[in-house]
């Protein structure tokens, strides 16, 4: 019976461990996005823009303090992280993110561009498309990360 309780606390624990990690991974993201979109509606609205540079720029505002929360809060991760094995895949990760952002604002931005819509209503759905890329790419970067800074088992003894 030990066998079957222990398992089943372990199970638990787990259980446990991944809500904790969803719960500082959303809360880090909140704060990346709160930096990315007010970067983004400064510069695409009152500094007029491009939806490419907007895009970057408020992309690098939230990527900074997404990168060290998730890396050293969410997972626990200290030290000098390693080049190829931790930052070039964060890079791939969130590049792809702000590649999916840039052709989503733009093609938003052209759709909307001659229409009868104000600059303060355009500058609102285009920045809601660049939030809601990040919406949608939230639980697929939570797996990747997950599997990027979770610690590694160290290798049996005898290999």
């Amino acid at each position: 019976m030990s066998g079957v309780a222990g398992r089943i606390a372990e199970l638990r624990e787990g259980r446990s461990d991944l809500f904790r990690r969803i719960f500082r991974y959303g809360t880090g993201s909140i704060v990346a996005v709160v930096c990315s979109q007010a970067t983004f509606l400064i510069l695409y609205g009152p500094v007029h823009a491009s939806t490419t540079v907007s895009s970057t720029l408020a992309w690098l505002a939230g990527a900074i303090p997404n990168y060290w929360l998730n890396r050293s809060w969410t997972w626990g991760r200290r030290g000098r992280p390693d080049v190829a094995r931790e930052l070039l895949p964060y890079a791939a990760i969130v590049l792809g993110t702000l590649g999916l952002a840039i052709i989503a604002t733009a093609a938003v931005a052209a759709a909307l561009d001659g229409t009868s819509i104000t600059d303060a209503a355009q500058t609102l759905i285009v920045a809601g498309t660049y939030f809601l890329v990040y919406v949608v790419m939230f639980g697929f970067r939570f797996l990747l990360f997950d599997r990027l800074f979770a610690p590694r088992e160290p290798p049996p003894e005898g290999r």
